[in-house]
């Protein structure tokens, strides 16, 4: 098995279990049944993102008799009992602004405690523009932050003074009833608070949103709201299901019980794709040599691509793999190697769902090096046939990536 994952096309059939064995209606069970040891019982259940159905069945398998209402983007149904909410993504729209009244709506119309289980995705889908902005100017507002690279805490630094429901707004729907929040986190370590944008949770940014434009040079179609954030309520706690250090440990143990030598390796937050493949090349070339069984370096995170003008169809993973696979030509000509990099939620950028490859199947270096310049990844990988599909996977744990070399 562990000389197998030297093809690529093994490697990602073993990345897409790792997926599966990380499905929040697996993982989340066990996780909410040990938090509420003890405690009262939620009365209902909010669940909203990208992995909103696998969490809503994690709570129906806990508390089959509980309420509750699930608020995702298309893709799998969610289980019965629940008020089942779809919205789209990753562009807000009218339709969001509906559905997000209807959130409200409920909340306002229900009694008791509530547990809300927010993952990543959520800002897109919960979407309420504070007056006088627009939906389109909001939008158009968030698209420019996004592509300026400004990190996460930054973007939603403007996102929390433009909207009723981020940074603990739905709080106000819920009158004094308590809530405790649950996180499937997208986000890097120690942030998970941030996930979504916080709708269950108040918090302030290090930095106004004022503050964050004028460091881009991005200009405001109009004044930005006066902050109006959300009080902290004492009854209210979070706590933290699962993030990509989860996922990271769950791959890296599960390619040791498969004879590999693994070394988990951090991502580094703001990291740019080309450097992260640098760093990875150099740490995979220094080992090699000695025999042995392959080694096999993994992490999780999401890498940045600075895509400037082009408008070609690529995305983190595809550049990530693009530039791992170039550098392992030019640097270890005469290495075996496999590498897989997916997007946990099936969406890399514009492109598809992640690439793989390995030494006797990877592009020409001529190849490689065009679709980089050109940010057209995704349909490099998808003429050579060696793409993961893309589509909703149900999950949202960063981007997972495997390099195997002997």
């Amino acid at each position: 098995m562990r000389d197998a994952l030297l093809e690529g096309m093994a490697l990602a059939s073993v990345l897409r279990d790792f997926l599966a064995d990380s499905a929040p209606e697996r993982v989340a069970p066990p996780l909410l049944r040990a938090h509420f040891e003890g405690r009262s019982v939620p009365d209902r259940v909010l669940c909203l993102g990208k992995a909103a159905p696998g969490l809503a069945a994690a709570a129906r398998a806990v508390w089959p008799h509980v309420p509750g209402l699930l608020y995702g983007v298309p893709g799998r149904p969610g289980p019965p009992g629940f008020l089942d909410l779809r919205g789209d993504h990753p562009e807000p729209t009218p339709g969001n602004v509906r559905r997000t009244r209807e959130v409200r709506d409920w909340l306002r119309e229900g009694r008791g405690g509530l547990l809300a289980l927010v993952s990543g995705g959520t800002s897109a889908l919960l979407v309420a523009p504070r007056p006088p902005w627009t939906l389109r100017e909001k939008a158009g507002l968030a698209a420019r932050l996004l592509a300026s690279g400004a990190p996460i805490r930054d973007v939603n630094a403007v996102r929390l003074a433009l909207s009723e429901v981020k940074g603990g707004g739905l709080l106000k729907d819920l009158g004094g009833w308590p809530c405790a929040t649950g996180i499937w986190s997208d986000v890097g370590p120690g942030q998970a608070r941030l996930v979504g944008s916080g709708p269950t949770l108040p918090w302030r940014p290090a930095v106004s949103a004022g503050q964050v434009l004028r460091a881009l040079g991005i200009s405001a179609p109009r004044g930005l709201p006066a902050p109006s954030p959300a009080a902290r309520r004492p009854r209210d706690r979070w706590f933290l299901l699962a993030d990509g250090l989860f996922l990271r440990r769950l791959a890296a143990d599960s390619l040791r019980a498969r004879g590999l030598r693994v070394r988990e390796v951090p991502v580094r937050e703001g990291e740019g794709a080309d450097v992260l493949a640098a760093r990875l090349v150099s740490l995979a070339v220094a080992a090699r040599g000695g025999g042995g069984p392959p080694r096999a370096w993994v992490g999780v995170g999401e890498a940045t691509v600075d895509v400037g003008n082009h408008r070609g169809a690529g995305g983190r993973c595809s550049h990530l793999a693009a530039a791992l696979a170039l550098l392992l030509r030019e640097t270890a000509p005469s290495a075996r190697w496999s590498l897989a990099v997916l997007a946990t939620d099936g969406m890399d950028g514009s492109g598809d769902g992640g690439a793989f490859t390995d030494d006797r199947h990877v592009p020409n270096p001529s190849a490689l090096k065009g679709a980089l310049v050109r940010r057209e990844t995704a349909s490099l990988w998808r003429g050579k046939g060696t793409f993961i599909p893309r589509g909703p996977t149900g999950n949202n744990l960063r981007d997972l990536w495997v390099l195997v070399v002997r």
